[in-house]
């Protein structure tokens, strides 16, 4: 299943090597957060670590409610960890029946620490994507909207991925990279982290100016057009002069 055609992925794959080396620059802090939280989660009791619970915070950036059931979270996030073929169905619905509200963006995070072959959602994407031709996800969207938009994306991500183009895509992005985080990040967390910092690069770049054209210089009228001495011009006052 193609999620952009032809000329739409060429586009994008066109803007993904335009901004490949500064997009990743921009991005390396947040692939050595997500380095460091996907290696640990497999290996520390998420429920009582505070140093795991400090970093997840500030990587998915929880607020209100989430923010204020985070002990919550953490404990779900352990019990995740059991689960073998989670879905991100099961993620958003777990993770939202803490707050009663749809939390795509910390979900998807979760699983993508979880299972490092699944793409996250984040408010860069959902407002670069459509410019090349992918659907819209509305500010207030339904739950099954998230679902579909977030297995569209995934379609997405393989397409990239597949293309014979990407090799020379993902070498740039890891030439710009910490050497660990280039070698144990999937390219699915790359091009994720490459395209959140292509929307400040290439979305809010403005448009080349436009210079307008030069003015034609005035026109001199010609010598037989001039009025002759002491010929008055229509309109023209004649001094005389006191003797």
């Amino acid at each position: 299943m193609s999620a952009l055609d032809a000329g739409q992925l060429n586009r994008l794959l066109r803007d993904l090597e335009f901004t490949a080396s500064v997009a990743m620059r921009k991005a390396a802090p947040k692939a050595v957060q997500h380095q460091w939280l996907q290696a640990a989660v497999q290996r520390v009791d998420v429920r009582t670590d505070e140093v795991f619970q400090q970093r997840l915070a500030r990587y998915v950036g929880l607020r209100g409610k989430l923010r204020a059931n985070k002990q919550a979270l953490f404990d779900l996030l352990e019990n995740l960890k059991s689960v073998a073929g989670l879905s991100f169905e099961d993620a958003l619905r777990q993770v939202s029946d803490l707050t009663g509200q749809l939390e795509k963006s910390v979900a998807s995070a979760l699983l993508g620490l979880l299972d490092p072959s699944q793409a996250a959602i984040d408010r860069d994407l959902r407002e670069l994507l459509p410019r090349y031709g992918f659907p819209l996800l509305a500010e207030a969207p339904t739950f099954d909207e998230c679902v579909r938009w977030h297995a569209e994306l995934g379609h997405l991500f393989e397409q990239v991925i597949a293309s014979p183009r990407w090799q020379a895509i993902v070498s740039r992005l890891d030439s710009v990279l910490p050497v660990s985080a280039g070698t144990e990040l999937s390219d699915v967390c790359k091009l994720g982290l490459h395209l959140s910092q292509a929307r400040r690069v290439v979305a809010l770049t403005p448009a080349p100016t436009r210079f307008a054209p030069m003015a034609k210089p005035p026109v001199r009228p010609a010598l037989s057009e001039l009025p002759a001495e002491g010929v008055a011009r229509p309109g023209a006052v004649r001094l005389h002069l006191c003797r």
